[in-house]
């Protein structure tokens, strides 16, 4: 009876001490598409984001879309060299406001792009979200020249992408229950 005792206390003991990242959840899939219109401008005033190097092209990008995770808005602000590579953050945010952050890096060639998404944090229920997904995007610029302000050229291409994403989010389960 002592040596049960003696190994239940050590359980418990080695439980007790457990670091919350080995307490934390394995991983739930994310499998998401995303409807986005953006608006891709000359990168004038040497924006980055995340961190990121400057790039010539700066983007802004907003829309929503359906995963297994549920509803989610989909933010985006990134700048690119085409063809060549792009990097910068998004937000995938849920209907009640839980927020999930995530760099995103990639490439581009043409109208399609593809990269990956590491999850970074969040608020809510992604509060300390971990992880990544591989992401696909199909680009469709729209509109090269804004002629609603009265004709001309405008260094701005506005268009819709769509999104692909898929792969694993760490939820910390002891912050869920918070």
């Amino acid at each position: 009876m002592t040596k049960l005792l003696g190994s239940l206390a050590l359980a418990a003991i080695t439980v007790a001490l457990a670091p919350k990242s080995a307490l934390a959840d394995e991983g739930v899939s994310i499998k998401a598409s995303f409807t986005v219109a953006f608006t891709r401008m000359l990168n004038a005033t040497n924006a980055t984001y995340c961190g990121a190097a400057v790039l010539p092209a700066a983007v802004a990008a907003n829309g929503a879309g359906y995963s297994s995770l549920g509803a989610l808005s989909f933010e985006l602000h990134k700048t690119l060299e085409s063809p060549g590579i792009m990097q910068g953050c998004a937000t995938l945010k849920s209907p009640n406001g839980d927020a999930l952050y995530a760099n995103y890096a990639g490439t581009i060639a043409g109208p399609n792009g593809e990269g990956t998404l590491t999850f970074t944090g969040g608020t809510g229920r992604f509060l300390g979200a971990t992880g990544s997904a591989k992401f696909t995007g199909f680009f469709v610029g729209l509109y090269p020249t804004l002629t609603i302000f009265g004709g001309g050229s405008v260094p701005y291409i506005q268009g819709m992408a769509f999104y692909l994403v898929e792969g694993t989010v760490n939820l910390d389960k002891e912050k869920e229950k918070d």
